[in-house]
């Protein structure tokens, strides 16, 4: 292990905490900002950290949620890090513990609600930190059963939502802290986390210091749950846990004291028993009508109605569902007519002729096909009608595609490509298989670029930044999103729908 350069005290509200001083940044790990919520917590609304007495030491990488294996390993690579119930923290890189008030890079990590840390080294906000001059703080939350199940009476759903609602509000308050402006906020998230900001501000949940927000691959075509489903999939759950959904109290107390390991196994039986292939949905999401969401699956709409004053960096992959299509070899066998009822099944009879002009337009494979309906239909059409939503309601947005990809790669511009441009192309992302036979240099130079596009929109509402064209936001009649690749261009999404 390497010897910290310096170690460094901040206090804040919650007390003093010790972190590390490396190359000009402070890093401040696991940092609890709730108790940790277990035993008779466990499926309850998160409650805040009491404050401490003495100094908490956040020198060493915390826990991560409980969660199963990541469905897309074979995508970005594999983590090891303990688990626990107890995982409710914050991770801090600021680049000085002063009076600056920089502004305040929220970062809310993707998985399907399912898998990830805020603090995992992929996610290090370090070099963003120090590049920009701005605090970047990742946040955990419940994931899974854990974090999404409703049972009525047992768990009222979304407690992942409110996990982030208060890790929100607490970042506010121990922002100056940490060498940041709390008035000055910014919400980032990829994914799941991306449909978590939208939650967020649909769910009218404490926002009001956020002046910007940055939503990377967004499954806004992954609607929230339906409560009657979301309802038998919960009773489901308990059973399989050995209790009686119709005697909640009951059935609680017992799934309280229930091991960690068993609340995981039941939360595999049930993902085993509703996988289906060419679905990305998974088994325990976000749910409507539940921790202020809005009793509509259009959540996405009430968050862009809801975001008056906010400026908007929104974007996708080029090819979003061969994350988890192209390696399935499920896919190798599939033919024209069973791709077609995939696509029925999951994304509607409209998109069926979509579906067969692509067949004659070029030679792709029945999977190759189902993965761009899944693309369109799940991340593409629903990012771009965001936006278009805020440019209507006279706000602004501003639109990206990620188009770069390795030569070769049967992955393509595949979902969570764009991170490590974001985050950095750090030795974390080495094993990564969506990044193999990259270019390190073409690689290197891109993530900076991309990275100064981020921060000058997290600093001034604007993304422009040197080795781009200009870059117009969305409005009435202009569709214009800027294509990330290795000669980036700026291409028109009008009436460019699947």
């Amino acid at each position: 292990m390497h010897q910290p350069t310096e170690t460094v005290f901040a206090d804040t509200p919650l007390g003093r905490i010790a972190g590390l001083r490396r190359h000009a940044v402070c890093r401040f790990r696991g940092v609890p900002y709730a108790e940790a919520p277990v035993g008779a917590l466990r499926f309850c609304p998160p409650r805040r950290k009491t404050p401490w007495t003495g100094t908490f030491e956040a020198y060493e990488p915390g826990v991560i949620a409980p969660q199963l294996a990541s469905r897309l390993l074979g995508v970005m690579g594999d983590f090891t890090r303990r688990q626990s119930e107890d995982c409710l923290h914050l991770d801090i890189a600021t680049p000085g513990l002063d009076d600056a008030r920089r502004p305040v890079v929220v970062w809310l990590h993707g998985g399907g609600f399912s898998s990830g840390s805020g603090g995992l080294d992929w996610y290090d906000g370090s070099l963003l930190a120090g590049e920009g001059d701005v605090v970047v703080v990742g946040v955990n939350y419940r994931l899974g059963a854990l974090g999404y199940l409703y049972a009525p009476g047992i768990s009222e759903g979304n407690l992942g939502l409110l996990d982030q609602a208060l890790a929100l509000c607490v970042v506010r308050d121990i922002a100056a802290s940490v060498g940041g402006d709390p008035d000055n906020m910014i919400l980032m998230g990829q994914s799941a986390g991306g449909n978590s900001i939208a939650a967020l501000f649909a769910g009218g949940h404490p926002t009001k210091n956020v002046r910007r927000v940055i939503i990377q691959s967004a499954a806004f075509g992954m609607r929230p749950q339906d409560r009657d489903y979301a309802r038998a999939l919960g009773a489901e759950f308990v059973r399989e846990l050995g209790g009686d959904p119709h005697r909640p109290d009951e059935a609680r107390a017992w799934l309280a004291g229930r091991p960690l390991d068993a609340v995981l196994d039941a939360q595999a039986a049930i993902a085993r028993r509703h996988a289906r292939f060419g679905d990305t949905a998974p088994p325990f999401q976000l749910v409507q009508a539940s921790a202020g969401l809005p009793d509509t699956v259009a959540f996405d709409r009430a968050a862009a109605d809801a975001m008056t004053g906010v400026d908007v960096l929104i974007g996708f992959t080029s090819d979003e569902a061969d994350a988890f299509f192209a390696l399935d070899p499920r896919g190798e066998s599939l033919d024209m007519a069973a791709a077609g009822e995939l696509v029925t099944a999951f994304y509607g009879q409209h998109r069926l002729e979509a579906f067969h002009r692509m067949a004659r337009d070029g030679e792709r494979s029945p999977v190759a096909l189902l993965s761009a309906v899944a693309s369109r239909d799940v991340f593409v059409e629903p990012t771009v009608a965001f936006a278009a939503r805020r440019a209507a309601d006279g706000g602004e947005a501003y639109v990206y595609e990620f188009a770069w990809h390795p030569a070769g790669s049967p992955l393509g511009a595949c979902h969570c490509l764009e991170l490590p441009f974001v985050f950095g192309p750090t030795q974390a992302w080495r094993d990564a298989p969506m990044l193999a036979g990259a270019d390190p240099v073409e690689l290197a130079e891109l993530s900076a670029t991309i990275r100064a596009a981020w921060l000058n929109f997290v600093r001034i509402g604007n993304p422009a930044a040197a080795g781009l064209p200009a870059w117009q936001t969305f409005g009435v009649g202009r569709r214009p999103a800027m294509r990330l690749d290795r000669r980036s261009t700026v291409s028109d999404l009008a009436g460019g729908s699947c």
